[in-house]
């Protein structure tokens, strides 16, 4: 077997595009894109970057016809988000380096996301605000830094350059109240909303609500098809939030970022515009 320097992977991953973040608080390897790498050599060529960095888990995301060639090396499906490719659905794959990574959910998890799933969501009521406004912006205002809570999930991934970043804020009156981040892929027809921060002093799920309504609607006047998001497994409101909206549960990625100090799993969540 041929081994590979650490110089190979990013060397490898800037000739074929490929798209990855690199968190050394969670010790993961997250892929985003695959770009155009030969699939079997590169599955191996990641696995000992990986072990040479002392990286605990690799997540990679790539089109379901794709996911045998990681299957040969080891990879298991964490999450699904239907259609994403046109017929092909994304899979999520994830290999654990550290076996301590590779467990099931804690107990609260699970009792947060059989609660979601299985007891009768209410409808969102995302009219249930009144006055409010809300605006796109690449750089909005933020909420009150004293009044807020932050529903944060995966790590950004810098490289999108090609991407359309947005971020959009609710306001009532002159005071901003909630945002949200979106990231649009205009070739894949998919957009990812993600980092919600909302004031406390108003209803986290109708403010939160609100946002998806809107952007909803805006990302389908672009021709978008597919909207997600990856959330913490632990934060029972995100989820229910989700869930009231009318996104489908795809999957959890185990152990998968760090978030306020503690390794944290992150639920996947999809909705066909």
């Amino acid at each position: 077997m041929k081994h590979y320097s650490l110089a190979d992977f990013h060397e490898v991953a800037k000739e074929h595009d490929v798209l990855y973040v690199e968190d050394d608080e969670a010790s993961s390897l997250a892929i985003y894109d695959i770009g155009n790498v030969e699939l079997s050599p590169f599955a191996e060529k990641i696995k000992q970057y990986a072990y040479k960095k002392g990286i605990d888990k690799i997540s990679i995301k790539v089109k379901e016809a794709q996911s045998i060639y990681f299957f040969q090396h080891g990879f298991q499906i964490e999450a699904t988000i239907l259609a994403y490719y046109g017929l092909q659905d994304a899979v999520f794959l994830g290999y654990y380096l550290n076996n301590e990574n590779a467990g099931c959910n804690t107990k609260e998890q699970e009792k947060i996301l059989n609660k979601v799933l299985c007891e009768n969501v209410n409808e969102a009521d995302s009219g249930a605000l009144e006055n409010i406004t809300i605006s796109r912006d690449r750089l909005a205002n933020n909420v009150e830094s004293t009044k807020k809570v932050v529903y944060s999930g995966r790590s950004a991934c810098k490289q999108f350059s090609s991407f359309e970043p947005m971020k959009f804020f609710a306001q009532i009156g002159n005071k901003v109240v909630a945002t949200a981040s979106a990231q649009f892929n205009d070739e894949e027809s998919a957009v990812e909303f993600s980092d919600f921060t909302v004031n406390v002093d108003y209803n986290i799920n109708n403010l939160i609500s609100y946002l998806l309504m809107d952007m909803e609607s805006y990302y389908l006047s672009k021709g978008c098809l597919t909207a997600f998001t990856i959330v913490s497994a632990n934060s029972i409101a995100i989820n229910t939030v989700c869930a009231e909206n009318h996104y489908e549960y795809g999957g959890t990625l185990k152990n998968e970022s760090m978030i306020k100090g503690e390794l944290t799993s992150l639920n996947t969540w999809f909705k066909r515009l």
